[in-house]
């Protein structure tokens, strides 16, 4: 069986799930290049949620979002802490009738395949869940035991190491300074080792990074960069005194962090015509801590003194910018360009964690067996031309 290559560029969560994927094909020869570590920049500053019923993915992508979950779970069984998984449950609030319907049908469809979900209209047991929530002006929230988030990085690393055991290779420290392009097909790629490499496939995996890969190849990648700022907060009383769960507004979302809680407006809240939520900016100069502007911290600090007024005199603790790669229509950008064997598989924004298993899974259908599926058929680069 003839063998195919295939050059990784990304060691996140996309890079190192696609390259497990890839894998498990016999006749696949898989390296991933890293220029920094396994699971850093953007997916480290991951919240890592997978919710099983909330407005980060339609639901008509429900499987995509099972698939995720249940690959995680199945990680953890096989190796405990593998994942990284805290089982705090969820709580989505509904804010108004549109919001209600799409966790009514959320709970339905978790429900369906064997997982809790109920919806709440009585305000003191939503209050029993979320003791500082303030429960005026909501309809009522969904909520399920069953969930909670995940370590994007420690998933990274966990990809990384069952692709290595099917004999893949991953190169950290490893930059890729040149895509080699003949007659507009891919051929391989050169590395800041001095090294070429001959490839079949390129598969751009870089996130943030994938508007300059791009350019190594002569391709305009439609991607725009959101801010994802988190905030740590201390509780009064500098811990608190139940499990705090992943907290889902259509706004912002919240979880446990250790004793603390991780606040971040949600991606789907931002704005892309407006210059202090998005634009395109270089990853590489985003620092490790901090970086984060004060329109954001008051933003949310003005949603939870209205909605979760018991948490708001929390003190701030630490702060971290991460920027988000968001398409116009907040979907990925997934398999072919107009560069024959130049793979994208970006675009993810905030919801990676989520989407990256289900959209590896149909990647390497793609690259192995020349077959597309419904998935890759949405998320296309076509649709953005």
């Amino acid at each position: 069986m003839e063998k195919k290559k295939i050059g990784i560029i990304g060691g996140g969560i996309s890079g190192t799930c696609l390259g497990y994927h890839l894998s498990l094909y016999d006749n696949a020869e898989v390296i991933v290049f890293e220029k920094a570590t396994i699971g850093g920049a953007s997916t480290a500053k991951s919240a890592g949620t997978v919710c099983l019923f909330d407005d980060s993915l339609k639901n008509r992508y429900w499987d995509v979002r099972l698939y995720g979950f249940e690959s995680y779970l199945k990680m953890e069984a096989e190796e405990k802490g593998s994942a990284g998984f805290d089982k705090t449950g969820t709580l989505v609030v509904a804010t108004n009738e549109q919001v209600e319907a799409t966790i009514k049908t959320g709970i339905a469809l978790a429900k369906a395949a064997g997982y809790s979900g109920e919806y709440i209209t009585d305000k003191d047991r939503i209050k029993e869940i979320l003791p500082d929530i303030s429960t005026e002006n909501i309809l009522g929230a969904g909520y399920t035991q069953d969930d909670g988030y995940f370590d994007g990085t420690m998933i990274s690393n966990t990809y990384a190491k069952k692709l290595q055991k099917n004999g893949g290779v991953i190169k950290t420290g490893v930059k890729v300074t040149e895509v080699i392009v003949k007659d507009n097909k891919v051929k391989g790629l050169k590395t800041s080792e001095g090294e070429e490499y001959e490839f079949d496939y390129v598969v751009d995996c870089t996130g943030p990074w994938s508007k300059f890969t791009g350019e190594l190849v002569g391709l305009d990648v439609p991607i725009w960069h959101t801010k994802a700022e988190a905030f740590f907060l201390c509780p009064p009383g500098k811990k608190l005194s139940y499990t705090f769960p992943v907290l889902k507004y259509p706004e912002f979302y919240a979880l446990r962090a250790g004793d603390n809680i991780f606040i971040c407006k949600s991606h789907l809240s931002m704005d892309l015509n407006n210059p202090m939520h998005a634009g395109q900016w270089d990853p590489d100069k985003l620092p490790e801590t901090g970086g984060t502007d004060d329109y954001f911290i008051d933003f949310l600090l003005d949603q939870l003194e209205v909605k979760v007024p018991g948490i708001v005199d929390s003190g701030l603790v630490s702060s971290w910018l991460s920027y988000r790669a968001e398409p116009k229509d907040f979907l990925p950008i997934l398999g072919e360009t107009p560069v024959e064997g130049y793979i994208l598989a970006t675009g993810y924004g905030g919801n990676g964690v989520i989407e990256a298993p289900a959209a590896s899974r149909d990647l390497a259908k793609l690259i192995m067996r020349g077959e597309s599926t419904p998935l890759l058929e949405d998320w296309a680069f076509k649709r953005l031309l």
